[in-house]
Formats: C-alpha cells, structure tokens, sequence
C-alpha cells in the first residue's frame, strides 16, 4: 500500500504520545482507566507508545510493558491554587518540553491545555473531550469553558467518548466531533460463573463525595427497596465519604446508613471480584459522558442501573442487561433497581452481559477504532491551523 503524508506506509507502526496529567493507578477514574488501557493496546499492537502524564515529585522516565512513560513535574505554584487553578490547567505547560523536543504521528491529548501544548509545538493532534459538557458545568468555572472552546479550534481532529457528548460539544462549541469509545480489558474482567444467591447486594462504584454521582438518590432508593427486598445492601465501593449526603437526608438518611456497607475503592485487584459478588451495579450519575464501571460490570456478569443522562444510555441499550431511569426522584431508581435485580435471578442474565460488554473489548472493537482514527489523522494532508 501507499506511503502516508507523514512518510509512513499505512501499515507501518505510529509514533503515539498519550497526554495526561494524571495516570493510572495513581489515579483511579474512567479518563486515567482509558488513558492505561490505550497505551497497553497500542504497545501489543506493536506501535511506538510515549505516555506524557504528570508527577508532583521530579521529573523522570520509565519505561513498562513496552510504553515509555514520561513523567513530567506539574505543580501548581500557590497563588495559583488560591484561585482554583488545578493540575489539569497548568499541565500543558509541563507537556510542551517533550512535545517539542519529538515528533510524532499523533498526540492524543485527553485534556485541553494538553490539546494546545500539542499544536503549539507544531504536532498532529487528537483531543478527546473526556467529559460531557453542560452550560451548568461550565457555570462554576466560566474559564474552563474557554479552555475547552481553545483546544476544540486548535486540535487536527476531535473525538468525544459518546453520541450524547458529541452534539453536547457541537451544540456548545460548533464542532462536531467524532466518537471514539473507552473500552474494556475482556481478560481483566471475567464473567461470574454462577448466579450470585442471598440478599441482594447493589454496588456502588462512584465517588460518594461528588454529588454528580448521585449517592443521595441511591441512599434513599434503597430505603423505598429495602421494603420490598428484606435485607438488601448498598456496597459503596469507591472513592469519597457519604456522610454528608447521610446528614442532609435526615431520619430517612439514618435508615439508609443502616442498609450500607462501605468496603471503600481497595486495591485495582479487587474491582473484578466486587463487580462477580454484586447482584447490580448502580450508576446514577448526571452528565456522564459514556460511563465505563457500566461496561466493567456487564463484562463481569453483573446487570447494571444507570441514569438516561450523557452517554451511559448508549451502553445499556438493551433491556435483558440493565435498566435506565430519569435521575430526578428515588421512586424511578427503586423501580429499577428492583427490575434489575429480578434480571439478576435468570441464569442466563450473566452470559447475556458478558456477551453486550464484548462490544467494548479493546482488542475486538475499540483499539482497532482508535487506529482507524489515528491512520485517517496520518493520511490528511494539512493539519488543521492553530
């Protein structure tokens, strides 16, 4: 086949750099799961893998299953962080020292100022947009809005993680991106092999501290479940103390304290086994632009609940794995948390998750999607301008 406008033949391996300023497992949320995930599927797939992620101590390189990591000092001065200004804000400074001294075929920046360090040291550049943006989001930080809107004009291409996120970003800042979906390790998840027997147990994976995740509407849907379902739990299972929903909800909170367990995030090994030993997981988030414990638990075995906001409706598309409820009262969650539990029962329901997750595997599906895009990148001949 032909040589790319980059010098490449088409099938020759890429020069990637992935561009982050956090990393996984040092931090443990979907955008830094995917950021991980990608990098061990580009290196198997025998492309030239340079991971540039941040560090709060000195600056140093490593290297680990085959993927250069970069780390690069991002500490934000004090005067800085009187004024809301994050690690994500100032690490595209910290990036554009490497992005200048390479090249490469691509830059996948996963946040914006990470996008625009890419195009100002010249590079081809690919921005996702991790999460789902809302005028309400933006509202709490109006620069960030500018930052987003910055990095959408400057990227060669843009990607979002969902449909429901793509014409959220076309709508706000009047590009239509791509989609290009996280996935999931097939082999790191395993179906479980038997129905799961006892009290129901509802796993809640979200960080309980964040109130977009929705820990108040599940805290009191589980005090309207637990009339139908004797015995019922509520397994908090991630980041973040609860208690501040647990005072704001009153008495009624004080009998959802008495319904749940916090087992805490624990250790990246012990997320398969809690997804196998749960009856459904909940996800009751707003704004979620795709929603990636969804498809943990499904290739697990383990039907889910999920919000109808963002991208997670684009995941549980089909009634036999999950249900989907308007995350505006606890009375629909409740319906659907006992739905999903009655699904739990069938025998089958596990072969069924596990057979929906598979559209997200890494290897099937979503890394293949990830080369397609970054080939097509390769073949343009002109970059878009900054």
């Amino acid at each position: 086949m032909g040589a790319a406008s980059g010098g490449h033949p088409v099938t020759s391996p890429l020069r990637i750099a992935l561009v982050h300023p956090f990393a996984w497992p040092e931090v443990r949320r979907g955008g830094e799961r995917y950021l991980d995930d990608l990098a061990w599927y580009l290196a198997k797939a025998g492309h030239h893998v340079e991971v540039i992620t941040g560090t709060p101590g000195s600056s140093h390189d490593t290297a680990r299953d085959g993927v250069v990591e970069r780390r690069r000092r991002n500490v934000v001065p004090e005067r800085l962080r009187r004024r809301a200004v994050s690690p994500v804000d100032t690490f595209g400074v910290a990036a554009l020292v490497p992005l200048l001294s390479r090249r490469y075929d691509v830059v996948h920046a996963l946040t914006p100022t990470a996008a625009m360090a890419a195009r100002i040291a010249g590079q081809r550049t690919l921005y996702t947009v991790l999460g789902h943006p809302t005028p309400e989001q933006f509202g709490r930080r109006p620069f960030d809005r500018q930052l987003v809107a910055a990095a959408v004009r400057a990227a060669s291409a843009v990607t979002t993680l969902s449909r429901a996120s793509a014409a959220q970003v076309e709508a706000m800042f009047g590009r239509r991106p791509d989609v290009l979906t996280p996935g999931v390790r097939t082999d790191r998840f395993p179906p479980k092999a038997e129905t799961v027997t006892g009290p129901p147990r509802v796993l809640f994976p979200g960080d309980a501290a964040d109130s977009r995740k929705g820990i108040s509407l599940a805290l009191q849907a589980m005090v309207m479940l637990a009339e139908r379902r004797p015995g019922v739990r509520l397994v908090l299972a991630g980041p973040g103390d609860h208690r501040w929903a647990i005072a704001r909800l009153g008495d009624l909170g004080a009998r959802a304290e008495r319904l749940t367990d916090v087992v805490g995030a624990g250790a990246p090994d012990d997320v398969p086994v809690r997804y196998r030993q749960a009856t459904v997981t909940v996800l009751p988030s707003r704004h979620e632009a795709f929603g990636l414990a969804l498809v943990e638990s499904l290739a697990s075995g383990t039907p889910v609940v999920c919000s109808d906001d963002g991208g997670m409706p684009e995941v549980v598309d089909d009634p036999s794995v999950g249900r989907v409820f308007a995350p505006r009262e606890a009375g629909p969650l409740a319906d659907a948390l006992d739905a999903a539990i009655e699904l739990a029962a069938d025998p089958l329901t596990a072969a069924r998750c596990s057979a929906h997750a598979r559209r997200w595997g890494w290897e099937a599906s979503v890394g293949p999607a990830h080369e397609e895009r970054y080939r097509a990148l390769v073949a343009r001949r002109r970059a878009i301008p900054i």
